[in-house]
């Protein structure tokens, strides 16, 4: 088998004051460990790498450390596959209780990957406080438990429990590359030095102080817009990786938060309409600010006048488009006051009869207004089962709103003012002649009762 570590880079946690760096090393103790390889054995190797990491790092504040090993507790023909055990837990470590905890280790079993993965989530349960957690698995490879750690590395992303996986692979064959390509990106180092190198990279880049500030903008050009979700996702697998709800901090600047740089991100914004940023690059170590133009006013919908409190009413809405055939809209009840991108947007209000579409323009911080004529409440009272409906009357003719129901005795429609005439027959009749037609007048907040 080959060897391959593996850096799993859990979510960070964010706060105002600087979270603890928390590393979980996850090392595979499996017989094939014991192999040669650059000047000791695979064991020997990734055993110095991650001694000398844990050095470097323990002169780091806020740096805590925890020890996972798996295929040591058994035999391989004991094919133990949940030969897997957390060591040393955070709090309880430091370089020098690591490498005495090590020395005690010999590589003896089989190599639960996929299992191992699993626990390793849950040894950071036992943690309270806010920090930003690390997963570092060192193994020669291939799972021998009939596991899929691709499987699990995918689980972990979508649950937010790990953020990017970093392989580095140690003289890997073509085809071992291939299988561990669906875990995370992959740097295959060929001596135990640039193992070291690789490995420490790839903890700075991990650890580096990368932050980020979204910066929404106003007609003017000012960040001043704010108050508004958006998410960061991986261009690559379009997993979210954050979730934030945009604020400005007490000096009324867009707040800063810290990122991993090792993603691209979409960063998709949800304004009204949404707005996109793609393929977005973090610079390590950087204070890293994206500008969008998102000045924003608002659109309020309102009846003319009082209404009473009826389930008709309760159903209406507007819908408002970007312009009239656009596939995306969104819906504003009455009553409401909605914040929207600034721009020219096209309504309908779903009333009976429906308000053919109007255009309303949002300026900058301003409140366009959509008044609805009060609708009037039309109580229909029947003494019979019939086959009719209620039309409008209007220049062009009659245009039909609503289908009467065939057995109901008493229906409540809510109307706009205008003329109606409803017409229909008796479900019993068999004659067209017994059609009756009856002309009545809705008044804006005006009540009708009409008897069949």
């Amino acid at each position: 088998m080959f060897r391959i570590l593996l850096l799993l880079i859990f979510p960070l946690s964010l706060v105002a004051q600087q979270p603890k760096t928390r590393i979980l090393f996850l090392l595979d103790a499996s017989y094939s460990m014991n192999k040669a390889w650059s000047g000791g054995t695979r064991w020997q190797t990734a055993m110095k790498t991650m001694i000398e990491l844990t050095d470097s790092l323990s002169k780091m504040p806020n740096v805590e450390f925890a020890v996972r090993i798996y295929g040591h507790q058994f035999s391989l023909r004991d094919n133990n596959c949940k030969d897997s055990r957390l060591e040393m837990a955070f709090g309880n470590v430091n370089p020098t209780s690591i490498r005495k905890k090590l020395a005690t280790i010999q590589p003896n079993g089989v190599t639960p990957i996929a299992y191992s993965l699993e626990k390793c989530a849950n040894d950071f349960a036992n943690v309270n406080d806010v920090s930003r957690n690390f997963l570092v698995l060192i193994t020669d490879g291939e799972e021998s438990c009939g596991g899929d750690p691709c499987a699990i590395a995918k689980m972990l992303q979508q649950n937010n429990i790990i953020l990017k996986p970093i392989v580095l692979g140690i003289q890997l064959p073509e085809l071992l590359l291939q299988q561990f390509g669906c875990i995370g990106e992959l740097v295959n180092t060929q001596s135990g030095a640039e193992l070291n190198s690789e490995l420490k990279k790839a903890v700075e880049e991990t650890i580096s102080k990368t932050t980020f500030q979204l910066n929404l903008l106003d007609q003017s050009g000012k960040p001043t817009e704010t108050d508004v979700a958006f998410t960061l996702s991986d261009t690559k697998t379009s997993l979210d990786k954050y979730f934030f709800h945009h604020t400005l901090n007490a000096r009324g600047l867009p707040d800063t938060i810290a990122v991993s740089p090792l993603f691209r991100y979409n960063i998709k914004i949800f304004s009204t309409p949404p707005l996109n940023i793609e393929n977005v690059e973090m610079k390590r170590n950087e204070h890293n600010i994206v500008s969008v133009a998102a000045p924003q006013g608002f659109i309020e919908v309102k009846f003319s006048g009082s209404v009473p409190k009826n389930s008709s009413i309760e159903k209406i809405k507007c819908l408002v488009k970007l312009h009239p055939d656009s596939a995306t809209y969104f819906w504003i009840a009455p009553g409401e006051k909605r914040k929207v991108l600034v721009g020219d947007y096209y309504a309908e209000v779903l009333t009976n009869p429906t308000i053919e579409t109007t255009k309303v323009v949002v300026q900058q911080s301003k409140t366009a207004t959509i008044i609805i004529p009060a609708p009037g409440i039309v109580t229909i009272n029947k003494t019979f089962d019939l086959y009719g409906a209620v039309f409008l009357k209007t220049e062009f003719g009659l245009q039909k709103v609503y289908d009467l129901s065939e057995t109901a005795r008493q229906e409540t429609i809510a109307l706009q003012p205008g003329k109606y005439i409803t017409i229909y027959r008796s479900k019993f009749a068999q004659t067209i002649h017994t059609t009756i037609e009856k002309s009545f007048e809705v008044g804006s907040s005006s009540s009708v009762l009409l008897k069949l």
